[in-house]
């Protein structure tokens, strides 16, 4: 199995065992904070933030809507599920947005959502590759 079809099969499971696509739910589950933050800078989005030791927190930038919230959170949260260590996925930059890392957190988070997106790929995810995946989230995305 690769690393993408075990990403894909996470997220079934969590769908199919638990009966959940709600990220926030999830990560409560998995013991990982999520909190919203009203004075974020601007361009942040949202963070996770990993030491060991402690549990996991996923920051969200509170000016999104509901549903861009969601996909922060669903996007995070593959951070925090999937990649170990000590992890401070802060700022996504030219060089680290078509990372492996980045690649895995947005297949989990389209994936785990992917019954809710705005327009229905016309592809399987399993098939998308980074750009393909980050446009899907890029695209969904909406400020209050």
């Amino acid at each position: 199995m690769t690393r993408a079809e075990g990403i894909i099969s996470l997220t079934n499971d969590i769908k199919t065992t638990w009966g959940l696509t709600d990220p926030f739910e999830i990560a409560r589950r998995f013991g990982v904070e999520v909190v919203f933050r009203d004075n974020a800078f601007s361009g942040f989005k949202a963070q996770t933030f990993k030491m060991s030791g402690y549990p996991a927190i996923i920051s969200i930038n509170n000016a999104y809507d509901e549903r861009s919230k969601k996909l922060l959170c669903a996007h995070e949260l593959g951070h925090a599920l999937l990649h170990e260590g000590a992890v401070n996925h802060f700022a996504v930059t030219p060089q680290n947005a078509f990372s492996g890392v980045e690649y895995e957190a947005n297949l989990f988070a389209v994936s785990l959502l992917y019954d809710e997106l705005e327009e229905e790929p016309s592809i399987p995810v399993e098939h998308m590759n980074n750009y393909m995946l980050k446009s899907i989230i890029d695209y969904n995305l909406r400020m209050e």
